[in-house]
């Protein structure tokens, strides 16, 4: 699995027909929760955020890289967290057109989760079909079905993942995503106003709140994290 994933990577990375890049800066001071995994001893975190997509000749990849500054239970003041997400298109793959009823096109999806400067070293391999879907508003709607392995737990398990990004309404779109395995359930969802207009940058300014809910059961245990953050979101 991990060497398909990495020549995977290395095919978005050197082919490549559109691309997007944005930064963001989100703020809470409600990461009060018991989760080891995102809350702080006080409930405050800023994040950065780097996110990355492009599409190439055989399909499309994304990534995104956090870096978060906040004191956690093991007195730790920063996280760095990063997902890779190449996926190949088999409509591409095989030049036709294998869209059906609001399926678009059907991908082979991979992902590698991997965690820095954390004690138990975490890291997930995952791969699985991806779905693009036809919905209405939504430009942008893919379900991905991944079987998963990671470094901490020593079974495998199921993950599904549903990606959306809604079209602007009066300066006003949504976007976001929900992960489900049979361990946990994550979920990260953004309303978003386009400042853009008002500095004239056209698309590339946004601000608004993002909702972080994520629930997991570690060794007979339940942790909950929900959190509202502020933030600011710039594209190029």
């Amino acid at each position: 699995m991990k060497y398909i994933f990495l020549f995977l990577t290395f095919l978005s990375v050197n082919i490549h027909a559109f691309e997007s890049t944005n930064v963001q800066l989100l703020y809470s001071n409600s990461f009060n929760g018991n989760s080891f995994v995102f809350d702080t001893q006080d409930g405050k975190k800023t994040t950065l955020t780097l996110e990355h997509f492009r599409t190439f000749s055989l399909g499309d990849f994304f990534m995104f890289v956090d870096i978060a500054d906040g004191k956690k239970f093991d007195n730790r003041d920063t996280d760095i967290y990063a997902e890779f997400a190449p996926r190949l298109s088999f409509s591409k793959i095989l030049n036709q057109d294998l869209s059906f009823g609001i399926v678009k096109d059907i991908s082979l999806a991979t992902q590698l989760e991997k965690a820095f400067d954390r004690g138990d070293h975490y890291r997930a391999y995952l791969y699985g079909v991806g779905l693009d879907l036809d919905v209405p508003l939504f430009p942008v709607f893919s379900l991905n079905t991944y079987h998963k392995n990671d470094s901490i737990n020593s079974d495998n398990t199921y993950q599904v993942t549903l990606v959306y990004l809604s079209e602007e309404y009066n300066g006003i779109h949504f976007e976001g995503f929900i992960d489900k395995t049979k361990r946990d359930f994550s979920t990260q969802n953004q309303v978003l106003y386009n400042f853009g207009h008002f500095f004239d940058l056209k698309d590339k300014l946004h601000a608004g709140v993002e909702w972080l809910y994520y629930n997991y059961d570690y060794q007979s245990a339940r942790y909950k994290t929900s959190a509202v953050q502020g933030m600011i979101k710039y594209s190029f």
